[in-house]
């Protein structure tokens, strides 16, 4: 059986870096959401929601599309990384 983990005390938790690593985390996913198209947020939007978070539940088509969609987010958020 698992021993189950202590989750730290609120005092022990580095707030000003938590806030400082989303702040970051959000402008990349921001930046990634704004290179889609309209047209390809939408499709984003149905595949998730047809999804409902388990890749299985897609096609093969769909889930390579979603994939695809995924990675030109991804390369806009690294490209404003840089």
């Amino acid at each position: 059986m698992p021993v189950p983990r202590r989750l730290p005390a609120r005092q022990e938790i580095p707030w000003t870096e938590l806030r400082r690593r989303s702040a970051i985390l959000f402008m990349w996913l921001q930046t990634g959401w704004g290179a889609l198209s309209a047209d390809e947020r939408e499709d984003v939007r149905r595949l998730l929601v047809k999804s409902k978070g388990r890749p299985r539940n897609l096609s093969r088509d769909e889930a390579k599309r979603l994939g695809g969609l995924a990675g030109k987010a991804a390369a806009a958020a690294a490209d404003r990384r840089r």
